[in-house]
Parts: structure tokens; C-alpha cells; sequence
């Protein structure tokens, strides 16, 4: 019987059905094509031993003067720089205050809950505080009290809940502390899923116990989202919808980030905004979404920037290049990337351009498009001189032209997309790979699950299941870095998921002998595959999937272990339309497909 080679155009096809995709490839998870054929993605490996507390949404990496390379993280708790491989918790302060005296009163015994008095605290639940000078009292000793806490219960805007370690008996409803305890107040933390509405579980509605009062600075249903940006050697950090931060390098990890309205000099500073970038002419911070001079109300559609090389000025005069623009298409801000020579923003129902001018206006800007958005905050990336980004309906790209991308996975992206969490998803580039990686949560899912990759050399498409919700395309190691799980991990490095295996797999779609009427006979499998890894003997499942109609359910018709020796194999499966389905489990390899070939032959029209 004569061989027939299996022929797979490179690429994911899911909007169409698989009948419709002969030809192509179906479905796959940690695959990627090199010269038109599938191969196994690059594995990761934790970046850093050390954790970091909360869900990261944003990552930045530049290097100090003196040549330390630090690495900031935004999480919905706290804001860290890394730096060695450990992490520093550089969370600005947003109240310092002495507490009455004997602020501490037990709860329960031997439960370790303290109940904290203090008087318009402002705190949410998963705020930090830290004690200082507190004495020890009952069975908790000073060592205990004078620490850091979360909050893990609002009681009312005077009182909260902590739980202290290691306490194992304490008498209830005895107060002490002493009357010289100072209680050092984190910013708030932000929700990390997002809350729609107005209704329970909003804002403070459903927060502590019936009938509790409401906090001031309480967090809102959305989702805790920083944006970061170095100012020269210095940090600058701003919450989405909150403050901005500086945090200076030269005074070391040991010291916090700071609100820049506290900076010496500091003039007309914003006080609220959806977020920051610093230009790359003259270095001017942008600030989006912000308020005006002497305004405290936010305006979601303005932007204003400081005078060159100084965070302090913010004041537009003839002796300063501070200056501010209100962008007219939309009702806000939703995204902006730095891009060549100009600045993008995109707001709900548009993109416009930024770019330098110089005197007077310092900065124009134009409307580039209407009718195009971006679904979230960091659902963009720039490489090599062309932004990507992810539409609530498309994917697109600038490159001086604003252009469309043809996805054949796009259906299958959006339709599945949990669009309430819209706000997380998170992009970034594989600049090695020549690809844009999408992470983004199912509708199954409240965190990003789930990831689409495209590839804008080849212009291929590929999908699959990771958790990242954090990305940067080309790290201080030459390699991508991502997060999750409180962790930062070093992808494209080695073969494995950490220590475990990966399981890629790849899936065609049906194949069938002319129309279709006939069945089809295959007698020989002659199987194309390159092994790489340390494994000493690498394995691979090749499956052969059979149905007669499109509707039918696929049944595996040929199961085979592939090892780098295997020659052929003999099979007997017979059917209408045929599908070829490659997996492994295996730790430390890797694959590489090539042309498949089988021995095929009609095999009659008998149903």
C-alpha cells in the first residue's frame, strides 16, 4: 500500500470546525511553531527562591547608576523592588499615629485575635499596620505586639482585628499595649478580583458586620492595578485610581516609596490618577486620568506632565514645561504604551497619539481612531517598533498604521473570555520566539488561566493553559519574566514546568480520502519527531483519533509510545476521518515534530 504524508498548514485553527481545518492543526497547549512545525514551548524556573505577598499585575525592571538591577513588583497588597533574588517591601506609609492607651484588648482565648482601637483607623480589610513601642502585656510579649499585621477583620471605623503569632493562652477582654504605641499604616490594599455594580460586595457594601460602619479610604470593586516607570535611577509607582509614589534608589531597599506631594518643593503635584509614564524626550512623568491644579475631583480623561526632569513642578508657566491636555473621544482612560517617538493612549471608544513638540505646547496630541479600544490596562506590548494589543473583539497593531490582525482563534479567545476580569489581562512579548503572548482568564475562571500566542513573523497562532498574570518580554537575564503565585519565574529556560513536566500536546484536525464517502484503511505508522532535553530516553504518545461523521466523538483508534529509536508501527484502523493527536509527560525533554507518514488506502462506501 502506498505511504501518504501528512501535510499540517502551521498554526491554531478554532473558528472554524475541524472538518473545515483539514489540513490544519485543531487545538494544542505549550506548543509553538519553528519553520512551520510544532514544537514544545521553553520550560521556566522560579526566578528567585524568596516570595512576595499578593496577586502581581504589573512588573519593571531597570538598573541603578552604580549598575544594581532592580526589578519592582505591583501587587494588590504591596509594592516590592527585588534586587539579589530578595524582595523589599517598599509600600508607602499613609498614616503614622499614636494610639490611645491600652489600644490592644483580647478577644478570645488562646485564639491570638487582638482587637485594635483607633480612632478613624481608615483601614480596609488586608490592610498592614506595623506596631512599634507597645508593651508587653497578658500572655502576648512586646517581641509579639511590636510587628507587622494584616487586618483581618474591620469592626467598625474605630476598631479591627489582628492575630498575632505564636500566643498559646490568653485571658479575654484584657487591654494593654501601654501608652506609647505608635501604629504605622500601609496605603490601602486593592480587591483582587473584580466587584461589578453597586450591590453587595462592592465597595463597602457587605464589609464587616451587619450594620458596621463604612471606612474612609476604603478600596472600590476595582481591581488593584499599579503602574510603574523609572525616572532615572529612581522608581515611580502610582495606583490606578489612587496616589503617586516615588521610591529613591540611592536611599536604599531599607526605606519606602513616598507620596510626591510630600517631595521637597513640590508644587501643584496630582493627587489621584489612573496611572503614570515617563516620556522618552526631556523625561517628563505623564500622568493619566488625573486632577487639575487645585482640583482634588479626578478627571478620567486628563493628562498632565511634569516640567523636564522634575517631579516636583507641576505648575504650567512660561519658566516650566509642565503642562496638561484633555482628551476628547470617551469617558476614560483606559490604557497607554510608549511607543517610538510618541506615546499611545486609548481610552474607551478611542486611541490617540502623544508625541513631543518642544516649545510652547511641549507635547501635541492627535485622534488616530475612533471605534477602537483595548480590553484592560496591560493588554498591550511594544516590540520592535510595533504595538500589539488585544481589542475587546480583535486583535491589532500600530506600526505608524493602524491595522488588524487576522486571528482564526479569535472567536474562541473572546467568546471564552471572563469579561468582568477583563481588567487582568496581561501582555507581553517573547522577542527571541518573534511572538506576543496574551494571558487572560476563562469564563470558568476569576485569574488568568489561559494564554494565546501569536507569532508576527510567520503569522501563526497558538493557545494553551498557564497561570501568568504578570509579563516582561526581555529581563536583565536575557530571558522573559513572568508571575504568579507569589512567585517570579524565568521562562524559556530548561524543558520542564519548574521540576515537573510540562505535557504539551497537538492536535490535527480531521483528515479524510477525497469527499469523504469512502472509508479509509491505515496499516503503517511512520512517525517524524526530533528529541531534545537530557532525558536518556525520551517518550512521546502518538494517538491515531477516528469518526465517520463530523458530529461523531473521535475514538482512539492507534495509541503508541514514540521513542527516538521507533521506526514504524503496524496498526489496522479503519474510518471516514482521522485525526493526529501527539502528547508527552515526560520531565526534562523536549520535541520537535516533523512530516508524518502513514500507509493508507480506500477501503470501500460499506457504512
Amino acid at each position: 500500500m502506498p505511504l501518504q504524508t501528512l501535510q499540517f498548514r502551521p498554526g491554531i485553527v478554532k473558528d472554524v470546525t475541524s472538518l473545515s481545518n483539514s489540513g490544519g492543526w485543531y487545538d494544542a497547549d505549550k506548543i509553538r511553531f519553528c519553520m512551520g512545525f510544532p514544537e514544545t514551548i521553553g520550560g521556566w524556573q522560579k526566578y528567585s527562591a524568596d516570595t512576595f505577598l499578593g496577586s502581581c499585575r504589573v512588573l519593571h525592571q531597570w538598573a541603578s547608576l552604580a549598575g544594581t538591577n532592580y526589578t519592582a513588583l505591583g501587587t494588590h497588597l504591596k509594592l516590592y523592588v527585588e534586587t539579589g533574588g530578595a524582595y523589599y517591601d517598599i509600600t508607602p506609609i499613609r498614616r503614622t499615629v499614636v494610639l490611645g492607651a491600652n489600644p490592644f484588648t483580647t478577644q478570645s482565648i488562646a485564639n491570638g485575635k487582638l482587637t485594635v482601637t483607633d480612632a478613624a483607623h481608615g483601614a480596609v480589610l488586608n490592610d498592614f499596620v506595623t506596631f512599634s513601642g507597645a508593651a508587653a502585656f497578658d500572655n502576648y510579649t512586646a517581641v509579639m505586639l511590636n510587628a507587622e499585621f494584616q487586618i483581618i477583620e474591620i469592626i467598625n471605623s474605630s476598631t479591627y482585628t489582628v492575630k498575632v503569632v505564636g500566643v498559646t493562652s490568653a485571658v479575654a477582654a484584657v487591654s494593654g499595649g501601654g501608652a506609647a504605641v505608635t501604629g504605622a499604616y500601609q496605603i490601602n490594599t486593592g480587591p483582587d478580583t473584580q466587584v461589578l455594580g453597586t450591590g453587595w460586595g462592592a465597595g463597602t457594601y457587605g464589609r464587616g458586620t451587619w450594620g458596621s460602619a463604612s471606612t474612609s479610604g476604603v478600596s472600590t470593586g476595582q481591581i488593584r492595578i499599579w503602574s510603574l516607570d523609572n525616572f532615572g535611577e529612581d522608581l515611580v509607582a502610582a495606583v490606578r485610581g489612587g496616589a503617586i509614589y516615588t521610591w529613591v534608589a540611592s536611599t536604599g531597599t531599607g526605606v519606602r516609596a513616598v507620596n510626591i506631594t510630600s517631595l521637597t518643593g513640590a508644587n501643584q503635584a496630582p493627587t489621584i490618577c489612573t496611572g503614570i509614564v515617563v516620556s522618552e524626550i526631556d523625561r517628563h512623568l505623564i500622568v493619566f486620568g488625573t486632577n487639575k491644579n487645585g482640583i482634588a475631583t479626578q478627571d478620567l480623561m486628563l493628562v498632565r506632565w511634569c516640567s523636564s526632569e522634575d517631579l516636583t513642578e507641576w505648575e504650567s508657566t512660561p519658566s516650566t514645561t509642565a503642562g496638561s491636555q484633555r482628551i476628547s473621544a470617551g469617558s476614560q482612560i483606559v490604557g497607554w504604551v510608549r511607543a517610538r517617538q510618541e506615546v499611545l493612549i486609548w481610552t474607551d471608544v478611542a486611541l490617540n497619539s502623544m508625541a513631543f513638540t518642544g516649545p510652547p505646547y511641549t507635547f501635541g496630541f492627535n485622534l488616530m481612531a475612533e471605534g477602537i479600544s483595548i480590553i484592560g490596562p496591560n493588554a498591550m506590548v511594544q516590540d520592535r517598533n510595533t504595538v500589539f494589543w488585544m481589542d475587546r473583539n480583535s486583535f491589532r497593531y500600530y506600526d505608524g498604521s493602524l491595522n488588524t490582525i487576522a486571528c482564526p482563534v479569535q472567536e474562541y479567545v473572546t467568546n471564552n473570555l471572563n469579561a468582568d476580569q477583563r481588567f487582568k489581562v496581561a501582555c507581553g512579548s517573547n522577542p527571541k520566539f518573534n511572538e506576543v503572548w496574551w494571558f487572560y482568564p476563562t469564563a470558568s475562571s476569576s485569574e488568568n488561566d489561559r494564554y494565546v500566542i501569536f507569532n508576527y513573523v510567520s503569522n501563526v497562532w497558538c493557545i494553551g493553559t498557564i497561570s501568568r498574570t504578570a509579563w516582561v518580554g526581555l529581563s536583565v537575564s536575557g530571558r522573559p519574566i513572568a508571575a504568579a503565585g507569589g512567585y517570579m519565574w524565568e521562562h524559556e529556560f530548561g524543558v520542564n514546568d519548574g521540576t515537573s513536566a510540562m505535557q504539551p500536546f497537538i492536535e490535527g484536525s480531521d483528515l479524510q480520502i477525497g469527499d469523504g464517502d469512502s472509508f479509509s484503511f491505515i496499516s503503517r505508522v511512520i512517525p517524524d519527531i526530533t528529541f531534545t532535553g537530557t532525558n536518556a530516553t525520551p517518550l512521546t504518545t502518538f494517538k491515531i483519533l477516528k469518526r465517520d461523521y463530523p458530529a461523531s466523538t473521535f475514538a482512539a483508534g492507534y495509541t503508541s509510545t514514540v521513542a527516538s529509536t521507533t521506526e514504524q508501527s503496524f496498526v489496522r484502523i479503519r474510518g471516514r476521518q482521522f485525526g493526529l493527536r501527539v502528547e508527552s509527560n515526560q520531565t526534562n525533554q523536549a520535541w520537535r515534530l516533523g512530516t508524518q507518514r502513514v500507509e493508507l488506502q480506500p477501503d470501500g462506501k460499506k457504512t
